[in-house]
């Protein structure tokens, strides 16, 4: 017989079970190795040049005084201008309990070739500003961490304390210490940050700030040599000759030059601001490490000196389309170590005419300039002949427009139609013409051209203008009457084809014989003609062609046929008329009172009804009906002939009937519905 099992001896299975497990857990953790420590790496060497990538990481956490921040910055500011001229650049970044600090913007890599690059750069270093309370931790892992992938050649780390932080506090499960202590990890991330700078080749030199400095700590993110890889000096006003000592090393005893364009030199240039002049050639006679090099996009080269350094010489190889700019009367400006030395002209460079330290920094700025160039145009009619008095609109590249008039202020060629334009700064030029020659049409062509180095003399497409013909002829064949009273229509003789009469009673037609003909301006005369005539028209009406002339038509016409009002007057086309005009012989009904007969010569006849709509119907007080006619019934047409719906007593009764029969069909519907409703019931 078995015994029943306690319920809860399931249950403590299950613990027995849990607990085994929690043991080998604990035995674990006992036995597993703590996670190693991470070692530093070597620090790595220095290029031996001048014109090195130079980062500058400056502590701002809550320790430092004012003044401590105020001689950081001071110290920056000292390694920009001590590589001022040189082929360096510099970057400023700053750190506390986060990095980059959140307060202040990281200063990203900048040229100090010039001294406008040099000021730039120490303006925005007076801009930094300190952190506030709650950010002031020392956060060594960010601090060097930021500047992952930066590139640079050397990284100088300045510091006062040890570090309190890591990561980003607040953000990373664990990570809750804002820098109130040191831990063990906060050195760890420190080293693993310097370890990924120094395995992209870039050498860390620490600056440990203070007496109670940790060397040791200062050891493990940059290296073991002091004097080399790691310095400690006694505050930060002792920081700013150490920092520029060490930045500078590099570039002692060398000799930098710095190549400038000048854009600027001419009228209308873009831009007047000097930038640098990548790919030329300098060379130098007295460098120990290559006679030759070509400057780099900071349009700089560095030369090692000779000692000791007497004499220095440096020319330039000419490019095509500039020229060197003397500066105060000098080919060059020469610094060493920021004092001036003096240099005289040589062909294409200069020399210098003083000894120097043979460990001094010596910057040379030279200027080269764009040679201004020119433009120039014709102004020709169509034969390609000069024409005089035309004017442009020149754009430059920097989008101003000026005024060039033929022989104006601008335009430095004497000849007519034909213009100069010097002085001008390299870049894109607009032209389009503005004013034409009298006579002539204004040409709305617009020509670009450019201006370089390989191209300093452009030259535009002539301008061609085509004669104004409205403006009236040019030859004086002909004249217009200034009160209209006359007509320029000529016939092949040259002789006036038509005049106008200015009362009206003149008509334009001309016969065979070149003899005016007179229409009557009552209306009463017959528009029949003999064989000799060609046709008679009203004044208003169009005139008929003569087949000795040169096809002249009256401007103010539009038919060539005339009716009377009574429709009694027949109009028969001369055998010898033209008939180019496109008039028409039309047949009517028989109803029609009236015909028009078109001569047998032309092999056709035809009746015209004299209800069809005319283009010109003379009405017995001279007036012109255009466009309708009424038949002898007295109802009206269309212009095309067509009969108009009727109106009056006839169209009454039409409409009368219509209405009836749909009364009546009302009715019928209404009795055919009642009688389908009674059906239905």
């Amino acid at each position: 017989m078995s015994l029943p099992r306690h319920p809860l001896t399931k249950h403590g299975a299950a613990i027995l079970a849990s607990s085994v497990l929690a043991s080998f857990a604990f035995l674990g953790a006992a036995v597993a190795p703590a996670q190693a420590a991470p070692e530093p790496q070597p620090n790595p060497s220095l290029a031996d040049k001048c014109g090195l990538d130079i980062g500058v990481v400056l502590d701002l956490s809550n320790s430092l005084s004012d003044r401590d921040v105020a001689d950081s910055k001071a110290a920056a500011k000292a390694v920009a201008g001590g590589l001022a001229g040189t082929p360096s650049r510099v970057s400023v970044n700053s750190f506390a309990t986060f990095g980059p600090d959140g307060t202040n913007e990281p200063i990203a890599g900048t040229s100090v070739a010039t001294t406008d690059s040099v000021n730039a750069l120490t303006e925005r270093i007076d801009s930094l500003r300190r952190v506030p309370q709650d950010s002031g931790g020392t956060n060594w892992d960010r601090g060097l961490g930021q500047l992952d992938g930066a590139d640079h050649d050397l990284v100088l780390f300045v510091t006062d304390g040890k570090p309190t932080a890591y990561g980003v506090p607040g953000s990373e499960r664990g990570n809750t210490d804002r820098g109130t202590r040191t831990d063990q990890i906060d050195i760890d991330k420190a080293i693993e940050s310097a370890n990924a700078l120094k395995s992209q080749g870039t050498k860390i030199v620490g600056l440990g700030v203070g007496s109670e400095i940790n060397e040791a700590n200062i050891k493990r993110v940059s290296g073991q040599t002091a004097g080399e890889d790691y310095y400690v000096v006694s505050d930060y006003s002792a920081l700013t000759e150490q920092l520029r000592e060490i930045a500078t090393k590099s570039c002692r005893g060398t000799l930098n030059v710095t190549k400038l364009i000048d854009p600027g030199v001419g009228e209308h240039g873009k831009t007047t601001a000097k930038f640098p002049g990548e790919g030329w050639t300098i060379s130098s006679p007295d460098s120990v490490d290559g006679v030759e090099k070509t400057t780099s996009a900071d349009g700089t080269v560095s030369f090692k000196l000779k000692t000791p350094a007497e004499g220095v010489q440096a020319t330039e190889k000419q490019q095509e389309g500039y020229r060197l700019q003397q500066q105060a009367g000098s080919n060059a400006v020469c610094t060493a170590d920021g004092r001036k030395v003096g240099t005289r002209n040589i062909a294409d460079g200069f020399e210098l005419t003083e000894a120097v330290d043979t460990d001094a920094i010596i910057a040379c700025r030279i200027v080269n300039e764009q040679i201004p160039g020119a433009l120039s145009w014709k102004k020709v009619d169509e034969d390609g002949k000069a024409l005089a008095g035309a004017e442009f609109t020149l754009t430059g590249p920097d989008g101003e427009d000026f005024v060039v008039a033929d022989n104006g202020e601008h335009d430095a060629d004497e000849a007519a139609g034909r213009f100069e334009v010097t002085d001008l700064a390299w870049g894109d030029y607009t032209v389009k013409e503005t004013s034409a020659p009298d006579g002539y049409v204004l040409s709305d062509e617009s020509q670009t051209v450019t201006i370089n180095g390989e191209k300093r003399k452009a030259t535009f497409s002539d301008v061609v203008n085509k004669k104004d013909v409205g403006a009236g002829d040019p030859d004086g064949d002909a004249s217009a009457d200034p009160e209209g009273e006359d007509d320029a229509s000529k016939d092949s003789e040259g002789d006036d084809d038509a005049s106008t009469d200015p009362n009206g009673e003149d008509d334009a037609s001309k016969d065979s014989e070149g003899n005016d003909v007179t229409a009557d301006p009552t209306g009463e005369d017959d528009a029949s003609k003999d064989s000799d005539v060609g046709s008679s028209a009203d004044p208003d009406a169009d005139s008929s062609k003569d087949p000795d002339a040169d096809s002249s038509t009256n401007p103010d016409a539009t038919s060539s046929t005339s009716a009377n009002l009574n429709g009694n007057d027949s109009a028969t086309t001369d055998s010898d008329a033209d008939h180019s005009n496109g008039s028409a012989a039309t047949s009517s009904d028989a109803d029609d009172a009236a015909s028009g007969t078109i001569d047998a010569n032309d092999g056709a006849s035809g009746t015209i009804d004299a209800d069809t709509a005319a283009s010109s119907a003379t009405a017995g007080d001279g007036t012109s009906a255009a466009g309708s006619a009424s038949d002898t019934d007295g109802n009206d047409r269309g212009s095309d002939g067509d009969r108009l719906p009727r109106t009056g007593a006839a169209g009454t009764v039409t409409f009368g009937l219509l209405g009836v029969v749909l009364i009546i069909g009302g009715i019928a519907a209404v009795l055919v519905s009642r009688r389908r409703k009674t059906a239905q019931m």
